[in-house]
């Protein structure tokens, strides 16, 4: 027999129980078994049940046959199991009403984080050219429209590159300081705050 086989493909060919197999480390080779089989030795089996996360090792006696390599990309699998819990948690937390919304409008995308995307972009982009935040904003019903889903995935992830490209364009272009003057915001907060009281306002 040659060449990589899926562990369960391989067992139900051999019509093996996982819970008979033993592994044992190779030395110098990561995430590489020794695969060994026996009903009789006490091997621990290659898991201890169904939701272990770690591989079981066995003490493999010296006239034992090694019956074939087994690899576990134990990484990748760490990384499965982060995205895997870190889904059901979002499925778990996540709100009703804009879930069944995002499966409605049928673009398969948040259509609601996508609008503030495209809200965000655009005034970082007057930021960086006219130095103000214009809340309002003058699209409101093209932000309107990305909610509700009226436009497919890659047009508006198209447009939001661009955007990005312009918004990056127009930094190296912009003379706006590299950081806020701290002691400025602290001491224009400090005069608003002291002219707001000032005035009686509660």
């Amino acid at each position: 027999e040659q060449g990589a086989i899926p562990l369960l493909d391989y067992l139900s060919l051999k019509n093996w129980k996982q819970e008979y197999c033993g592994l044992i480390n190779i030395p110098h080779m990561k995430d590489m078994y020794g695969l060994f089989y026996s009903e009789q030795l006490g091997y621990k089996g290659i898991i201890q049940h169904e939701q272990s996360n770690e591989l079981s090792l066995s003490a493999i006696p010296k006239e034992e046959k090694q019956q074939g390599l087994f690899y576990f990309n134990k990484d990748g699998y760490s990384s499965y199991c982060k995205e895997y819990k870190e889904y059901w948690d979002w499925v778990k937390h996540r709100n009703e009403d804009r879930y069944q919304t995002t499966q409605n409008h049928g673009k398969h995308y948040d259509a609601k984080n996508m609008m503030h995307t495209f809200r965000l972009l655009e005034m970082a982009l007057e930021i960086a050219r006219e130095k103000q935040i214009n809340v309002q904003r003058p699209n409101r019903d093209f932000l309107l429209e990305i909610k509700s889903g009226k436009f497919a995935y890659e047009t508006l992830l198209a447009q939001a590159n661009e955007l990005q490209a312009q918004l990056e364009e127009a930094f190296k272009k912009s003379d706006l300081p590299e950081k806020p003057d701290l002691r400025y915001i602290n001491q224009l907060a400090y005069e608003l705050r002291e002219e707001f009281y000032r005035e009686g306002f509660y």
